[in-house]
């Protein structure tokens, strides 16, 4: 019975050092999407609007950073830099074409990325149908939330 003791002491001071310590990023991470599958008849399509609202009494600031597309293997296939004032709104579009067939489907990795000094931005994508304009989805980020300021993680 004091062997059982002993282990189950030593498992319980084992679990204690072997938790994981989790650090504090007072930098929120940008927007992040998954892999959107479009095919050779659909335009995928990113957009971004620079918040034009006041957040906890801050005024808006000008958003920039960079809209980009990255195929299944991580390379660029489409991408631009944007500078934005409060309220407006960018877009980039990237269609495979001829390129492949139309029944094959293909992953496109859709990005936002913030410059480090950039107002909110809300990014979305959707894919439509290039020849009729017909949207086939709409996908929202997982994206911080936007009464995150100057470092202040509270969620509200």
């Amino acid at each position: 019975m004091h062997v059982r003791t002993i282990a189950a002491a030593a498992a319980v001071t084992l679990g204690a050092f072997s938790a994981s310590a989790h650090a504090f990023n007072p930098q929120p991470e940008p927007p992040g999407f998954g892999i959107v599958s479009v095919n050779a008849d659909q335009t995928i399509r990113l957009n971004v609007v620079c918040w034009e609202h006041d957040v906890a009494g801050l005024p808006p600031t000008p958003c920039s950073g960079e809209l980009m597309f990255h195929d299944m293997a991580g390379n660029i296939v489409a991408r631009q830099i944007v500078r934005l004032r409060p309220g407006g709104a960018a877009l980039l579009d990237f269609s495979l074409g001829a390129r492949t067939s139309p029944a094959t489907l293909v992953g496109i990795d859709p990005c936002w990325i913030p410059d480090p000094t950039s107002g909110r931005a809300l990014p979305t994508v959707e894919v439509f149908d290039t020849a009729s304009g017909r949207v086939a989805r709409h996908v929202n980020p997982l994206t911080p939330r936007i009464t995150f300021i100057d470092g202040d993680l509270r969620a509200r």
